[in-house]
């Protein structure tokens, strides 16, 4: 893990080297390669972490490639049948001449990267006598490590050739000059072993005759390759030298005999190095520009589609309706002005408390359940650095699971809504959804474009943030709205209890635009970056609480875009599911790997949310996780395992634990699924969702309040949780 971070923080180092909007990426691959679609620079996976200067010098080195290595430099090689890594070994020394030239700081990383490799034995020549090497692989030694390795005179002469190569021709014509001269000096080196091996006086036959008359030839033909392959200038005498270079090549050099052993050996041990293990790896980015205004269907489109909606319903159901909001109100009213007025009482000590926290840099926040409730209930709620310096962002899974759930889960909502109103803490309520995706799937041209279609962009299309509430709506607004959410809640399961409840209402069925869908969790988490910051910006407050509460897995947001195989245009394609995913913020610079699979729906949203956890600093993240099954509601065994790490055959001590803690405090804390705290709830009964009234005396002191809310919560299983931790965080 720590190899993959501090490869992906180095990814700047090609930014800045390539200037212009350069990625490095890490696949499972045996070879650097440059996608010059992409613009991305894609590196082998490294077995281990390998050092700064040799990681720096290995991306200096390939991103001088992506700007200076033409593409068809590999069809010049083929033309001219010389082996690659002749050309390869003098193409290094040129673009890495260029690279230390325009950024000097790098000539350091390639001294020292060399050196670590050369004594890690890359280049295959531990305990070699370097004055025996061929030509080639002495140039390519001294160039790269700066060691003597014995040039010969005509040796010198080419390596300083090497030194002089600006452009590819350059580098093809050197090649072809080398690679003839070896030929020229290996006929040389074998005629001579030949008569050290056959005596002058040494009888002749007619076929040696015959032999001696084409060496006589060969000799005439090696005179005009060592005119030829000495000097440039001798070239540009007769013809253009890269003519005559490639006809030559293409004649006489195509058997490959010269061949860059070191070069070779580099590579070899360079794809030892390679984890092959490793999992493959996707990249997708955080879209950088899509429009907020399209992705958030704001309060006031909401009422006026409602309005429009629900306008022929019978005054009987208005009127029903009516007196259920009234006696909503009236029912939460003591408890909210308790919360208030313990909310003013405490905030002469602020400065104190403000002066005490301070000096350990952390905000000092009440934990929540506590559940040991004694004269002092509300005692930590209090801290608070000033109304307007806190704010929340709630999140509400909007898909059709939530039916059961919702009309308790909004009671909450509405107590909170209310305690902000009177004490001035901006806020916001989202649902997350995916039903105007649905509606328009199968109608591309009626379909909202949320984000322009941008290679690598993870695709964010298919939710949708419905904007019940914020705190610059009028009272007026916030009534209406509940009233309509109200309705809501009684057409998905009014009609199903009406029978129990001895009630029925005529209601229109819910608004198809503002059904519920599916769960899109993970790609509101994906957009959440910038929901906050606009959010911070329109309330200017410095700390912001962010609260999802759904009662179920997000499904994956596995969809990117990227160039189709087939018709070669940007489409929308899957990720492999098998394989590691980073993420890259581009906007902020942030990065984030995630080795596991996204097959498990909570992994990509516990990665997502770490990783919001960089773009936006300082966040307080939790969640809620509204879970049962069946009449009771109880939580189910499979979701607390999977959510806690644990196993029913090795946990199950852990397990009854948690299942008696879950009978008596109504919750399970849990720390390892992204949040700072995720709280796994019991739905409770479904009968439990008929109105429960809180008693509570003129006067009565706050254990008699704390009575009065342990009976009440008992049939509102989020009222006592959430309410405490919304009071918490703020303060």
């Amino acid at each position: 893990m720590r190899e993959v971070i501090s490869q992906m923080k180095k990814s700047t180092i090609a930014k800045l080297l390539a200037e212009e909007d350069i990625s490095v990426v890490h696949k499972k691959t045996q070879t650097a390669s440059f996608d010059v679609k992409k613009r991305e620079l894609v590196l082998p996976i490294f077995k281990e972490e390998i050092s700064n200067d040799v990681y720096d010098m290995f991306v200096c080195h390939e991103v001088g490639h992506s700007l200076w290595t033409p593409l068809d430099m590999l069809e010049q090689i083929h033309k001219h049948g010389i082996d690659k890594s002749v050309v390869n070994v003098i193409e290094d020394a040129r673009i890495e001449a260029m690279i230390q030239k325009r950024y000097p700081g790098s000539v350091k990383n390639f001294q020292n990267g060399y050196k670590e490799l050369l004594d890690k034995n890359f280049f295959g020549i531990k305990d070699k006598d370097l004055s025996k090497l061929n030509v080639i692989d002495k140039i390519n030694i001294y160039f790269k490590t700066g060691l003597d390795v014995g040039f010969t005179v005509e040796e010198k002469l080419l390596a300083a050739k090497v030194s002089k190569c600006k452009t590819p021709e350059d580098v093809i014509k050197l090649a072809i000059e080398i690679a003839g001269y070896h030929k020229k000096k290996s006929k040389k080196d074998k005629e001579q072993e030949l008569k050290i091996k056959i005596p002058n006086n040494a009888p002749k036959n007619e076929n040696e005759e015959s032999d001696q008359s084409d060496s006589s030839d060969s000799d005439t033909d090696s005179d005009q390759d060592n005119e030829i392959f000495t000097t440039d200038d001798e070239e540009d005498k007769t013809t253009n030298g890269a003519g005559k270079g490639a006809g030559l090549g293409q004649d006489r050099i195509n058997d490959g005999e010269l061949v860059a052993g070191t070069d070779n050996a580099y590579q070899s041990a360079m794809n030892h190095n390679n984890d092959v293990q490793a999992k493959n790896r996707e990249y997708v980015n955080i879209p950088k520009k899509f429009n907020i205004n399209n992705l958030i269907i704001s309060y006031k489109e909401v009422l006026k589609d409602l309005n429009e909606h629900y306008k022929n319903d019978i005054d009987s159901s208005n009127e029903y309706f009516d007196n259920k909001y009234t006696k909503l109100l009236n029912d939460n009213k003591k408890i909210v002005s308790y919360m208030v007025k313990e909310f003013e009482m405490k905030k002469q000590a602020d400065l104190y408390k403000r002066a005490t926290v301070s000096k350990t840099g952390v905000l000092n926040m009440s934990k929540l359940h506590t559940y040991k409730y004694n004269d002092d209930l509300f005692a930590k709620m209090t801290t608070i650095p000033g109304a307007t310096n806190h704010g929340m962002v709630m999140y509400i899974d909007w898909s059709g699971s939530m039916a059961e759930n919702m009309e308790f889960t909004l009671k909450q909502l509405y107590n909170l809504i209310w305690f902000c109103n009177r004490t001035k803490i901006p806020f916001q309520v989202l649902g997350f959804t995916d039903r105007d995706h649905r509606r328009n799937c199968d109608s591309d041209s009626n379909r909202p474009t949320v984000q322009n279609l941008v290679v690598g962009d993870i695709s964010i299309e298919e939710t949708k943030l419905i904007e019940w509430f914020n705190s610059n709506m009028t009272k007026q607004e916030q009534e209406t709205m509940i009233k309509y959410l109200m309705r809501m809640t009684y057409s998905w399961v009014g009609h199903r209890r009406s029978a129990s409840f001895e009630e029925y209402v005529d209601v229109s069925y819910t608004m198809d635009k503002y059904n519920l869908g599916g769960t899109p969790l993970n790609h509101a988490i994906l957009c959440a970056a910038d929901v906050i910051e606009n959010f911070q910006a329109k309330t200017k407050v410095q700390k912001t609480n962010v609260i999802f509460l759904t009662d179920g897995d997000s499904h994956q947001a596995s969809y990117f875009y990227d160039y189709d195989k087939v018709t070669d245009k940007v489409s929308m394609v899957d990720m492999d599911y098998q394989s590691a995913v980073v993420y890259k913020d581009k906007k902020r610079f942030i990065t984030h790997v995630d080795l596991k699979e996204i097959w498990y729906r909570s992994n990509q949203t516990k990665s997502l949310l770490e990783l919001l956890k960089k773009q936006v600093p300082g966040i307080n993240i939790v969640g809620f996780f509204i879970d049962g099954r069946g009449r009771h509601g109880r939580v189910n065994v499979d979701d607390m395992c999977r959510k806690m790490g644990w196993s029913r055959g090795k946990d199950e001590q852990k397990i009854l634990d948690a299942q008696k803690k879950l009978k008596k405090e109504k919750v399970l804390v849990c720390k390892s699924q992204g949040y700072d705290e995720y709280y796994i709830l019991p739905r409770g009964p479904i009968d439990s969702a008929q109105d429960e009234v809180l008693e509570i005396k003129e006067g009565a002191k706050a254990n008699q309040i704390a009575k009065a809310f342990m009976k009440s919560s008992g049939s509102k299983t989020l009222n006592r949780q959430l309410l405490n931790k919304f009071i918490g965080m703020v303060a």
